[in-house]
């Protein structure tokens, strides 16, 4: 009922904003979507696409993606592993958001076959063109694990006649050193663009040390009819991790590392082969990727020392068409396209009382469809249908010498419908399918393989674009069936499950409004319920109990002020509600994490060539946590703790 309420509410503040008398402040220019893997503008796909532009990643606070993306509705982060790559979770998936979440970078999968979240910390702000969020979508185009919404990262490209080049350095709190570089060269036919990082920092806990270095390159040849484009990246880090910190001891040295000695270094690479060809109205692409990566780690693990390696390779193959056709004279345009994926999994875990070794395949073969149809000048129909074959493959050679192969064909499908109500005010409306695949982690030790997890995914809402006002408010629905999740109940290390059935729904305000030439503000406000439907957990009847680490609500608001012709003062506060601890299923744990608001403020001067920068995080400085865990006794719980207030000063140069 809180739903309906609140939803019938946001539209209501919707419709009044509309009809609202306009004023003489516009937007800067039209920007590019990739809502159907092809290069679009703005409007052309029913279910709207949100895009963070190099505009907003100026004006923003933000030192890291994931922390960027906490400024958008229905998008927490949280730190569950002390490490600085946070899990992201759109639409309230918990602990396995980073499973529900699909991340992209050009295009390319970034999210990971094991459990663990994307190198968030290899993709610096500034190699970034632009970020394009699709809310609960991306399953019909991209394949599983797009049930939350798919995130594309768009790193930057050569610009015909471009030439330009940045230096930045920075320094901040807990002996914090950023340094950077970009540059660009790119005639009409010929373009380059180069960039590359370092950040050094001891962290806000003890054995937190974190070193990161990042190198990207983008060679383009040809024009916008017919191209040929090389993206490299690399990416070396190490880190320190400090494990998890007991209730007692977040009052007494929340700082301080509960494993001393543990570490981790990862190292990675991609390739990505792309063209693009125009044949007359028809659009054909091909993309060639390879992605890497080599972890290691020792960690603390039941009071005794482990070590665990891991390589992972992948390769994907993804062509697709774009025809234009008109059907019954109206406008109407079909994407068809193929992803062929080939992950190669290998990992040797080496403990005091358990030794295993294992090798895994992920191999999928998917073809799909998009058809997008102007019913009427002002309504626009989407129709998406994917078939996937998955087979998997799990070769445990030790402790003893196991086999264990799975073949599924999960399939998605869409349909949303756009209705203009007038200029500027639109509803929407989609039902769709969605799915993902277990990852090998999830999989590893199981007699019989995990079943996919399928949802049946329902969202309506309306949006209104003006020139100084953009306002998006949203309903959805996501209803689970075989929710792939971690139980601790199962021993001697737990296991993870095919739960009973689940849902998440709540209601989504997104708002941005340009209150002068000089005053932009933002407020966005996500209220979410994940439930269990029915089912038994641990012996416990769950049906209609919370899912843990889904905060009941969110709210993001900030903005930029222009306080003189080049200085400008940028403001963000988070505030996240109560949520239940992990392994609190039952919902029988006394205690709710703490709600928490922080607030972090940066201010910017433009002089000549140079823009010098100070960004406070933190600036009420807040004791709180993102991630807590009830023990299993149920008497208490751990957390990671969060860091309280730093500064952070930069200085960058660009030559032009």
């Amino acid at each position: 009922m809180r739903f309906s309420k609140g939803f019938a509410a946001a539209l209501s503040v919707a419709a009044c904003a509309a009809f609202a008398a306009d004023r003489p402040v516009t937007y800067g220019p039209a920007v590019i979507v990739t809502a159907t893997r092809f290069e679009e503008p703005p409007g052309r796909y029913p279910i709207g696409v949100t895009v963070i532009t190099e505009e907003d990643i100026r004006a923003s606070t933000a030192a890291t993606v994931p922390e960027l993306l906490s400024q958008f509705a229905g998008i927490h982060i949280r730190d569950n592993t002390g490490g600085p790559d946070f899990q992201v979770d759109m639409r309230g998936f918990g602990i396995t958001g980073d499973q529900n979440t699909l991340v992209l970078i050009n295009g390319q999968r970034l999210s990971e076959i094991e459990l663990i979240s994307p190198s968030w910390s290899a993709i610096p702000l500034t190699a970034i063109e632009r970020i394009e969020i699709m809310r609960g979508s991306g399953a019909v185009l991209y394949g599983g694990g797009a049930t939350g919404g798919t995130i594309n990262i768009i790193t930057r490209a050569p610009r015909p006649g471009e030439k330009s080049a940045q230096l930045f350095g920075g320094a901040g709190s807990y002996d914090s050193r950023e340094v950077r570089g970009t540059a660009t060269m790119a005639g009409e036919r010929v373009g380059l663009a180069l960039s590359a990082n370092q950040l050094e920092s001891d962290n806000y806990r003890v054995n937190n040390r974190v070193r990161q270095r990042n190198a990207d390159a983008d060679l383009r040849f040809g024009d916008a009819a017919r191209n040929f484009s090389v993206k490299l990246g690399s990416d070396e880090q190490s880190l320190r991790n400090p494990g998890i910190r007991t209730a007692a001891q977040l009052e007494t040295d929340r700082r301080g590392a509960t494993t001393p000695s543990d570490f981790s270094i990862r190292r990675g690479s991609r390739l990505n082969l792309g063209t693009r060809w125009q044949f007359g109205d028809n659009d054909l692409a091909v993309d060639l990727a390879y992605r890497d990566r080599d972890a290691e780690a020792t960690q603390l693990f039941f009071g005794a020392t482990i070590k665990l390696a891991t390589q992972v390779g992948t390769w994907a193959l993804a062509p697709r068409l774009r025809i234009p056709f008109p059907i019954g004279g109206r406008p109407n345009t079909l994407v068809l396209g193929a992803d062929f994926d080939f992950w190669d999994y290998d990992s040797i875990f080496l403990g005091g009382f358990f030794n295993s070794h294992a090798l895994a395949t992920q191999r999928n073969h998917a073809f799909y469809l998009q058809d997008n149809l102007e019913i009427t000048g002002d309504t626009r129909l989407t129709v998406g249908a994917r078939l996937q074959r998955s087979e998997n493959s799990i070769t445990e050679l030790l402790p003893a010498p196991t086999i264990v192969n799975q073949t599924r064909s999960p399939r998605a499908y869409e349909f949303a419908l756009r209705h203009r109500l007038g200029p500027g005010l639109s509803v929407f409306g989609k039902i769709g399918r969605s799915f993902r695949i277990a990852t090998v982690d999830e999989n590893r030790f199981q007699v019989t393989l995990l079943e996919p997890q399928t949802s049946q995914d329902r969202e309506i809402g309306a949006e209104i674009e003006r020139s100084w006002l953009r306002l998006r408010a949203a309903f959805f629905q996501t209803r689970l069936q075989n929710e792939i999740y971690f139980s601790p109940l199962f021993p001697p290390f737990g296991a993870n499950i095919n739960l009973s059935p689940t849902q998440r729904r709540g209601i989504e305000l997104d708002s941005q409004w340009i209150l002068s030439d000089s005053l932009r503000v933002f407020a966005n406000l996500a209220l979410t319920q994940a439930e269990f439907r029915s089912g038994v957990y641990g012996g416990v009847d769950v049906s209609g109990k919370d899912v843990p680490l889904v905060p009941e609500q969110t709210l993001a608001v900030g903005g930029s002020w222009r306080i003189a012709e080049r200085t400008h003062l940028n403001v963000f506060a988070r505030h996240v509600g109560h949520q239940r601890f992990d392994n609190d299923q039952a919902n029988t744990f006394a205690l709710t994490m703490p709600r928490y608001t922080t607030v972090d403020v940066k201010l910017a001067r433009e002089a000549g060539g140079w823009l010098l920068a100070a960004t406070v995080r933190n600036l009420t400085n807040q004791k709180y946590f993102s991630y807590g865990i009830v023990n299993a006794a149920g008497t208490s719980f751990s957390a990671y703790p969060a860091p309280e207030r730093s500064v952070f000063v930069s200085a960058q140069y660009s030559f032009r």
